[in-house]
């Protein structure tokens, strides 16, 4: 049902430092509704949007904001016929997923007791319209080994080990604070009985670990109070590069994440901005050049103490959790990388503990323990918005990533062009591995009147205001206002009805047509079977007559006939 007759109109072109917003006029838009009738309006490729009632009593409207239709499959690994009575009395009184990291096509994931295990994607289930909730199609474990056979056990009272892949090489680090060790990903999937795991000597030995990340054959550590370091992967290992501990005024660092945009992929530098937990959030610029890594200070983004988490994927929309006075904060920056502009778009509260911060180039996704808020990213602030957080739960979530596109996978050439609808994110829990497929839904206008307040007759008015944007055009905002009427009507059929109606009257006169066409083959049918038959009968007819005339006589023959013929033979004589 379309609503919208737009005619645009420009009415001024507003310049700010770092974007141009275009101010449109539309057309009154005109909503007749009946009381009780719920109906909506999508808003597509808004991304913001307010609506305000000129109406003090009008509560009959409200924007549906932008939110993730998500749909989640589970695939239990450790059953709990597994445990022992061992089990129950480790340091973490039961066995659990601790890490996991993307691979090509699946992950890899590691247990507390060492047992690895490698799950491969079902793609042919992932893109199937009909995505079942219930089931555990989404992937198959493949493979598993146990690496205590291999490895001394890991030492729990320093931290989780972290699982890392490496897809410029195709191996796969298992890292701790104070050790390192290697194997590759080609032996794992070749599913076979063992499994060469390499200890990498140059691997520094840290107080406290954080956030760690390859890129490019580089791989970037946040180590806290030592700063960050910097390795390149070897043959079977990783050479030592350099510590940076110097990284802006202050003497005092505490470095527990990062994120890093490329910048030139062939000169190997990058952005990164760097959290420092005591000092806020600042951008930097590291260049690998010939064994060395250079680096330069660029600028702060806000000196603020207690930093979480920081994670971008454009580079514009920055992201960064933090924890004050007990109470936890998403902060939400506008970043110009060419010339250093930069703003606080919002600040929100955060009602549960945020562990994490993973973003999208449309949202980010606030990791908590066992609720998880995501919020999607406003561009600019220039219209304020009603967005409501959206929150969804999954108990004992313990890692999780998105699927990354940019991987080649095994059977398919173009995965951008396969999934580039159905984006998913995948993790584990404490016992699952776990896959959840999300859509962006649109911005929308839901009304519904009731009788209680509303009266057949009674007209509501609303300003709406909505904001869009368009990616390849950066620097453009263009905010549409339109006024909308809402009218509560009475008829005896209903606008949804009439369509209804429309619809099985195109269908009856469908049949009826087709019930005529049928009917008059048929009479046709019948009338040239009538016709042949006559003509039969017409033809037998003629036939007989012609016998009768010219064909033998046989039978008594009448006297009085033959006495005529005698008669006129003897006249003739």
């Amino acid at each position: 049902m379309k609503f919208l007759i737009i005619s645009l109109i420009i009415l001024k072109c507003i310049s700010y430092n770092d974007v141009t917003l275009f101010e449109v006029n539309l057309n009154d838009l005109i909503i007749n509704l009946h009381q009780n009738e719920a109906k909506s309006l999508d808003l597509d490729q808004a991304r913001s949007a307010i609506l305000e009632s000129k109406n003090n009593n009008s509560i009959g409207c409200e924007i549906i904001p932008l939110h993730l239709k998500l749909e989640t499959q589970e695939l239990r690994i450790i059953q709990d016929i597994n445990f022992l009575e061992t089990d129950l009395n480790n340091e973490l009184n039961y066995r659990q997923f601790i890490s996991m990291t993307h691979i090509n096509d699946g992950m890899i994931a590691i247990t507390s007791d060492l047992i690895v295990y490698l799950l491969k994607f079902n793609y042919n289930f992932l893109s199937s319209h009909d995505f079942h909730e219930i089931g555990q199609q989404f992937a198959k474990i493949v493979w598993n080994f146990n690496l205590t056979k291999l490895t001394n056990a890991i030492h729990f009272e320093q931290d989780f080990p972290k699982l890392l892949y490496a897809p410029s090489s195709n191996v796969a680090f298992l890292l701790q604070n104070d050790r390192a060790q290697l194997f590759s990903l080609a032996q794992i999937e070749s599913q076979g009985s063992s499994l060469s795991v390499y200890e990498v000597p140059s691997w520094k030995k840290r107080i406290y670990r954080g956030y760690t990340k390859e890129i490019d054959g580089l791989i970037f550590s946040a180590v806290g109070l030592d700063g960050l370091d910097v390795y390149i992967i070897v043959e079977k290992g990783l050479q030592f590069i350099q510590n940076i501990k110097i990284f802006h005024e202050y003497q005092q660092i505490n470095i527990i994440d990062f994120s890093i945009i490329t910048k030139s992929s062939i000169d190997r530098i990058y952005f990164v901005f760097i959290l420092d937990k005591e000092n806020g959030l600042f951008l930097s610029e590291i260049q690998y050049k010939e064994g060395i890594i250079q680096y330069e200070f660029k600028q702060w983004i806000e000196h603020q103490n207690g930093g979480i988490s920081v994670d971008t994927k454009n580079g514009k929309n920055v992201f960064c959790g933090y924890q004050q006075q007990s109470k936890y904060y998403l902060i939400e920056y506008y970043i110009n990388l060419q010339n250093g502009y930069n703003f606080i778009i919002r600040k929100k509260q955060i009602d549960s503990r945020i562990i994490d911060v993973d973003a999208t180039d449309e949202f980010v996704i606030v990791q908590g323990i066992n609720q998880h808020t995501i919020i999607f990213c406003n561009d600019y602030d220039y219209l304020s918005t009603n967005d409501k957080d959206q929150i969804f739960k999954h108990i004992g979530l313990r890692d999780f990533e998105f699927f990354n596109q940019n991987y080649k996978l095994e059977g398919l050439n173009d995965i951008t062009k396969e999934y580039e609808n159905d984006d998913f994110f995948f993790g584990i829990t404490s016992q699952t591995a776990f896959l959840t497929r999300f859509r962006v839904q649109p911005i929308s206008i839901r009304c519904l009147y009731h009788p209680q307040n509303s009266i057949v007759g009674d007209s509501f008015y609303y300003k709406l205001q909505y904001n869009m944007t368009h990616k390849n055009l950066t620097g453009f905002l263009v905010r549409y206002t339109q006024n909308v009427t809402i009218n509560i009507i009475e008829t005896y059929i209903y606008e949804n009805d009439i369509e209804i109606i429309n619809v099985c009257l195109f269908a009856f006169s469908f049949l009826l047509l087709i019930i005529l066409v049928k009917t008059f083959s048929w009479l046709d049918q019948k009338n040239k079977i009538i016709n042949k038959i006559n003509k039969l009968i017409e033809n037998m007819k003629l036939d007989k007559s012609y016998k009768q005339d010219n064909g033998p006589q046989t039978g008594k023959i009448d006297e009085t006939s033959v006495f005529q013929i005698q008669n006129q033979s003897i006249i003739q004589q």
